[in-house]
């Protein structure tokens, strides 16, 4: 076992343990003050204190922003791509030293079980890596110029070049992942960043940015900047950012959305209701196991989770007897045991909540057919639910906890009419053997991708993922996301005598 160890205000060294007691901002050059705010941390599982963390004032945002630009000006813009790479496979290699480490540091600040804590650095070192390799592949193409006359004598091409300082907005619930996807591959495309972590969980973010540097990126490059939400308007709305890349709550992001300055590019990634359809020929043997885990992973806290499943109505009874007696042997509890498959929610007011969904649900006739109530120390029972429709919000709004609800279907074009009604778009699974009923569903069903025979939860790093309508703007996945933060530049020589 990891144990605590307390080096007072030191900043994490790649020797070190868990956590830390205090944790100051990242930001070149800032003032020391007496006056910052901290904010204290605490497990949201057993309540231990993690230490506390330095808010920034309106200096240190201030500071963090002409950082940012000078760094991309004078630094970041005429660093060549191999160097890029070379850091970034360098953090690699520091990020897999200390697997196990953050590995404890997000299943205890965070709440995610360890054994998919474990997973998350395996997927988030392979991430640091996969962005090292789009660093040297950021190609441009050649334009064919001598399709019409007067053009003939040219020759075009184009190259990818840097968008400017990045502001990365991450969310709590993978938060070593999602900061790798965030500001590794925005550093790959040439960038500077600043990153705002998560509130209820910043302190990987902190240990990987530290690791950073020390592989070889400059610290006016890279800031970590905790500010609450109201001071962060200052970072959204400077000119000086020039791409915004939020992940969270859809209400937040698209109010940010409109507070940028103009040409500033936005890519924002939200949740959904995340629908899986079993056919009539859906091999129930496949979908149940997969659909369990996709459900309550992470407690339900994951934004391609999957909350609603359509079952056709000669598989629904079994389905159901299936998905509760799946859901009700699971394992939950403490997040560092390594047994445990479901942890805590991420606050006390999210287990009320969700439980006021699922309260709201059986008064109008859902029925419960296993959970339903909130457990010791943040952690709700996981809930599967039946005779449920759109007209209840555990259907219809993103539920973000242990809940998946059931439903039964005859006919498929009813299910993908009432499918498409919905203000959500991310990712829908679809259980059949049919290759008619793939191929059909695919052009119908109004989604960002289609897992055939997988679950709405299934992602690999570096496949474009992101939602549409009200679940996200722009595409994430390594390549796709060094390309958003990258633009094109067209070049045109005119040659006499071609």
């Amino acid at each position: 076992d990891v144990s605590f160890e307390k080096l007072g205000d030191a900043r994490l060294p790649s020797s070190a343990g868990v956590f830390v007691d205090h944790y100051p901002l990242l930001i070149a050059g800032r003032a020391p003050s007496k006056h910052r705010e901290n904010l204290r941390l605490s497990s949201p599982y057993s309540g231990k204190s993690l230490g506390s963390f330095e808010q920034a004032e309106e200096e240190d945002v201030e500071r963090a922003l002409s950082n940012a630009t000078r760094s991309f000006q004078q630094e970041m813009k005429r660093m060549p791509a191999y160097k890029r790479a070379d850091i970034l496979y360098r953090l690699a290699r520091l990020v897999e030293e200390q697997h196990e480490v953050f590995a404890q540091r997000i299943a205890l600040e965070g709440g995610k079980p360890l054994r998919d804590s474990r997973l998350e650095v395996s997927r988030a070192v392979n991430t640091i890596k996969m962005s090292g390799d789009e660093a040297l592949q950021l190609n441009g193409e050649t334009i064919t110029m001598d399709r019409a006359p007067g053009s003939e004598n040219c020759l075009a091409y184009t190259i990818r070049m840097p968008v400017g300082p990045v502001l990365a907005i991450s969310a709590f619930n993978h938060p070593l992942n999602l900061i790798c996807h965030q500001v590794c591959t925005a550093f790959a495309a040439g960038n500077t960043v600043i990153v705002k972590p998560a509130s209820q969980t910043p302190l990987s973010c902190f240990a990987l940015i530290e690791l950073f540097y020390e592989a070889g990126a400059s610290e006016e490059a890279i800031s970590l900047v905790a500010v609450p939400g109201a001071r962060a308007e200052q970072l959204v709305k400077d000119a000086r950012i020039r791409f915004l890349n939020f992940i969270g709550g859809e209400d937040v992001g698209w109010e940010l959305r409109r507070g940028v300055a103009p040409g500033v590019r936005v890519a924002l990634e939200h949740g959904g209701t995340g629908t899986a359809i079993i056919a009539q020929d859906g091999d129930l043997e496949r979908a149940v196991p997969a659909l369990t885990r996709a459900s309550f992973y992470h407690a339900g806290q994951v934004c391609v989770s999957t909350q609603r499943i359509f079952v056709h109505e000669s598989q629904y009874e079994a389905a159901k007897s299936r998905f509760a007696k799946a859901a009700s042997e699971l394992q939950v509890g403490d997040p560092s045991d390594p047994d445990t498959e479901v942890g805590p929610l991420i606050r006390k007011e999210e287990v009320e909540r969700v439980h006021r969904l699922v309260q709201s649900a059986a008064d109008v006739g859902a029925e419960v057919l296993c959970g339903g109530k909130a457990l010791e120390r943040q952690c709700y029972a996981p809930t599967v639910l039946a005779n449920t429709n759109g007209n209840m919000e555990v259907v219809s709004r993103e539920v973000f906890g242990p809940v998946v609800a059931l439903q039964s279907f005859r006919e498929l074009e009813a299910v993908y009419e009432e499918l498409n009604e919905s203000p959500y778009s991310f990712q829908t699974a679809l259980y059949t053997d049919n290759i008619d009923t793939a191929h059909a569903a695919a052009r119908k069903i109004e989604t960002r991708a289609l897992l055939l025979n997988e679950s709405t939860a299934f992602r690999v790093d570096w496949m474009p993922f992101g939602g549409g309508k009200r679940s996200g703007l722009g595409v994430g996945g390594t390549r796709h996301a060094v390309h958003e933060m990258s633009e094109e530049r067209l070049v045109v020589v005119r040659v006499e005598g071609l």
